[in-house]
């Protein structure tokens, strides 16, 4: 059940530029996620949003960002344990060439410092979805096999009075 956040300038990409980048960014997450390309269920519970920033209010330092630079910020929020640290840089890595090749820049040092890419890790027990938490046990088994077993015991859940 990972999301992903995209940050940037609303002039930096055109609308349909940011929507397939976005697409780009969560099938790259699904891939180092271990879950695929392909995966119905994967791809349900993947969820992207775009946050276009007004010219003006994407400031560095104490002034606005110059036009000509503009700056992304990526969120990706996973499970804890979805992604060991070989993973995340592997991710991190790959998001930033994507921003940089839809932005069309060089992928060099100057470009990818542009390009901030935060990790969030859910803790166990945290994640919350169809009105109950979500184990990292339970979502794998949701992605990869038994998805039918994990929405049914959903449903069950969401019929008992709260509190029961």
């Amino acid at each position: 059940m990972p999301m992903i956040d995209l940050t940037l300038p609303e002039d930096a990409l055109d609308e349909r530029a940011r929507h397939d980048l976005l697409d780009e960014l969560t099938r790259a997450l699904l891939r180092w996620e271990g879950v695929g390309e392909g995966n119905p269920m994967g791809d349900a519970v993947t969820w992207g949003v775009v946050h276009p920033v007004a010219p003006g209010d994407w400031h560095v330092a104490h002034a606005p960002a110059p036009a000509d630079q503009p700056r992304y910020r990526v969120l990706v929020t996973v499970p804890e344990g979805a992604l060991d640290d070989p993973k995340k840089e592997g991710l991190v890595a790959e998001l930033t060439r994507k921003v940089l090749e839809a932005e069309g820049s060089p992928i060099d040092l100057a470009n990818a410092l542009r390009v901030w890419v935060f990790v969030n890790e859910v803790p166990d027990g945290h994640w919350g979805g169809a009105g109950r938490i979500f184990r990292l046990r339970d979502i794998a088994k949701m992605v990869m096999g038994d998805a039918e077993a994990v929405l049914e015991d959903t449903a069950k859940r969401l019929e008992q009075p709260v509190g029961a």
